[in-house]
C-alpha cells in the first residue's frame, strides 16, 4: 500500500501499520527465546523501551518537519551503520540509526498529509513519484518493487527457515521500502544533492580514518574470529574498519568513490575538484587495505559507467579493454597464475576461498526446485541440510545464485525485472546530469558487488539510489514542457508536470 497508493494518506496508512507490523513480527518470531524473555522480564523493561523508542521517532520527526533538508542528510549519515546490539547474552548487529532516521520520516510525512500538502518556495505543492502517470517505466519499477516485497513474504511461508525469513523482511525490506517512498517526498536541490555528496564522503572519511589506525595497529575495532585468524595467517592484514566484513567497507568506500568520480568528470571548480580527488584517494587507500576483490570490480564498473556517460561509450570499452589486459599480465606475472587449478576441489580452496563449493550447491538446490524454491531466506539452511552440512559458511555470495535457489524462477523473473528497469530509469537522461550520472553508476557498482558478494535487495543503498534517481527523473520531466495543448496546460497548472 505505501508503494501503491496514490492518495497520500492512504499511502501513509500504509506506511505507519508496516512501521509497526515489522518489529512486531520479529519479536513473535523470538518471543520464547532468551534474549527476549530477558528483555520482557520485567515487562516494565519492554514498555520503557518501546516508549523512548516511539519518543526518539516522534523527536526527529519534528526535526524533519522544521528543516526539510535534515531527513535526507540524516538519512545518507546513518546509512550503513550498524550498531551491535546485545539483548540475553547475544550481539546482532543492526542499521538502528537508520530505522530510527526512516521512523522519524515517516512520522513527519504523514502528519503533512494529514494535514494537507504543504506549498513549494515556487508555489507548487510537493508531489510524489506514485501520483506521476507520465512515465510508465517509473509505475512499473513501483510495482515490481512491490511485487518483490509481496513474493518474499508469500514465500516465507513454505520456507525451509522461517525465521530468518521473517527477520529479512522486516529488518531490511519493510524499512527500505519505507526509505524509498520517503525519499519520494523529498525536493531534491542541487544544492542539497551536493550536500549530500560531502556528507557521505566525510563518513567514508571515518570509515577510512578506523582502517588506517586497523592496519598500523594490526588490530580490529569489531574483531571477527575467522578474519582474525586469517590476518595471522596470511602476509597481508585485512581491515574492515566499523564493518564486520571487509567486503561491505569495500562496498562503501566504492560507491563514495564513485561518487567522486562522477563529480570529478564534471566539475568546473579547481579547488573543489583538488578536494574530490584527494577524498577518492584516500578512500581509494582504505579500499586497497580491506583487499575486497568485489569492491574493486564494483568500483571500476561504476567508474566505466561514468565514463561512458560523460565521455560516451568508445572511451568506456577502450578503458575497459586496457584494465582487462592488465589484469591478465598481472595474473600471468604474479604467480597467481601457477596456482594449483588441477581439481575443482583445488580451484575452491586456492582461489575462491570455498565459493565454487557455494555456487555449485547452489545450482543443485535451484535445480531440486526450479519454479519456487526452497523459501524466503532459506539457502543456509537448505544448503546445510541438502548440500554440506560440514560447510563453514552457507552464504552464497551472488544475489542471482541467492533468489534462484530461495525463490526460483518467480523470483528470478520478478529479480530480473527490478535490474533492467531500474537500470532503464536510472540511465535514461542520466548523462545530462552530474547526479544522474551518480546515482546510475553508483547503481550499476551496486548490483556488480552483488553479484560476488550478494546484498542487492536487502542493501539499503539499492533503495536509496532507486529512490533519487526516480525523483530526479520526474523532476526532469517537470522541468521539460509538454508540446501542443498539453504543455500549454502543464504552464498553467501550478503542480509538477508528470503527464
Amino acid at each position: 500500500m505505501a508503494l501503491l497508493a496514490r492518495n497520500p494518506r492512504l499511502r501513509y496508512a500504509g506506511a505507519i501499520a508496516a512501521l509497526v507490523a515489522a518489529p512486531v513480527l520479529v519479536l513473535g518470531n523470538v518471543w520464547d527465546t532468551s534474549r527476549i524473555v530477558s528483555l520482557r522480564h520485567p515487562p516494565e523493561k519492554l514498555a520503557a523501551l518501546t516508549v523512548v523508542a516511539v519518543a526518539a521517532a516522534a523527536a526527529l520527526a519534528v526535526a524533519f518537519r522544521r528543516f526539510e533538508w535534515s531527513f535526507p542528510l540524516a538519512a545518507f549519515t546513518v546509512l550503513p551503520l550498524r550498531v551491535p546490539v546485545t539483548v540475553g547474552g547475544q550481539t546482532a548487529h543492526l542499521l538502528v540509526p537508520l530505522y530510527a532516521v526512516i521512523a522519524g520520516g515517516v512520522l513527519c510525512f504523514a502528519y503533512a498529509a494529514i494535514r494537507g500538502p504543504r506549498a513549494r518556495d515556487d508555489g507548487a505543492p510537493p508531489s510524489h513519484p506514485a501520483d506521476a502517470r507520465a512515465s510508465p517505466l517509473v509505475v512499473w519499477l513501483y510495482r515490481v518493487l512491490a511485487a518483490t516485497v509481496l513474493l518474499y513474504g508469500i514465500q516465507s511461508f513454505y520456507s525451509a527457515d522461517v525465521s530468518n525469513a521473517i527477520e529479512n523482511a522486516s529488518f531490511f525490506l519493510v524499512p527500505f521500502a519505507l526509505l524509498f517512498v520517503l525519499f519520494g517526498e523529498v525536493r531534491w536541490s542541487d544544492r542539497l544533492l551536493a550536500w549530500v555528496l560531502i556528507t557521505v564522503t566525510a563518513v567514508a572519511l571515518v570509515f577510512a580514518a578506523v582502517a588506517f589506525w586497523e592496519y598500523a595497529a594490526r588490530d580490529l575495532l569489531l574483531s571477527r574470529g575467522d578474519l582474525l585468524a586469517s590476518n595471522q595467517l596470511h602476509l597481508y592484514f585485512r581491515v574492515n574498519s566499523l564493518f564486520y566484513d571487509p567486503n561491505i567497507l569495500g562496498r562503501d568506500l566504492a560507491l563514495v568513490i564513485v561518487a567522486l568520480g562522477a563529480y570529478l568528470a564534471w566539475a568546473r571548480s579547481g579547488r573543489l575538484a583538488i578536494a574530490a580527488a584527494a577524498a577518492a584517494g584516500i578512500l581509494l587507500a582504505a579500499l586497497a587495505l580491506s583487499y575486497s576483490i568485489t569492491g574493486f570490480v564494483a568500483l571500476v564498473a561504476g567508474l566505466l559507467v561514468v565514463m561512458a556517460l560523460r565521455w560516451g561509450l568508445r572511451w568506456a570499452i577502450g578503458v575497459a579493454v586496457v584494465i582487462a589486459a592488465a589484469t591478465a599480465i598481472f595474473f600471468a606475472t604474479s604467480g597467481v597464475g601457477r596456482t594449483d587449478l588441477s581439481s575443482t576441489d583445488k580451484i575452491n580452496r586456492n582461489l575462491s576461498a570455498g565459493r565454487v563449493s557455494l555456487v555449485t550447491g547452489g545450482y543443485h538446490l535451484a535445480r531440486d526446485r526450479p519454479v519456487w524454491g526452497w523459501g524466503s531466506g532459506s539457502f543456509g539452511k537448505a544448503f546445510k541440510e541438502h548440500v554440506d552440512s560440514r560447510a563453514e559458511t552457507t552464504v552464497s555470495h551472488s544475489e542471482p545464485l541467492t533468489v534462484g535457489a530461495e525463490q526460483g524462477a518467480i523470483g528470478l523473473v520478478v529479480y530480473a525485472a527490478l535490474v533492467v528497469l531500474g537500470l532503464i530509469v536510472l540511465l535514461a537522461r542520466a548523462r545530462d546530469s552530474l547526479a544522474g550520472t551518480a546515482v546510475a553508476a553508483c547503481f550499476v557498482a551496486l548490483f556488480v558487488h552483488s553479484l560476488g558478494y550478494a546484498d542487492f535487495t536487502v542493501d539499503p543503498a539499492m533503495w536509496a539510489l532507486l529512490g533519487v534517481g526516480v525523483a530526479l527523473r520526474l523532476r526532469r520531466r517537470a522541468e521539460v514542457p509538454l508540446p501542443g495543448r498539453a504543455g500549454q496546460a502543464a504552464a498553467r497548472d501550478p503542480r509538477p508536470a508528470t503527464a
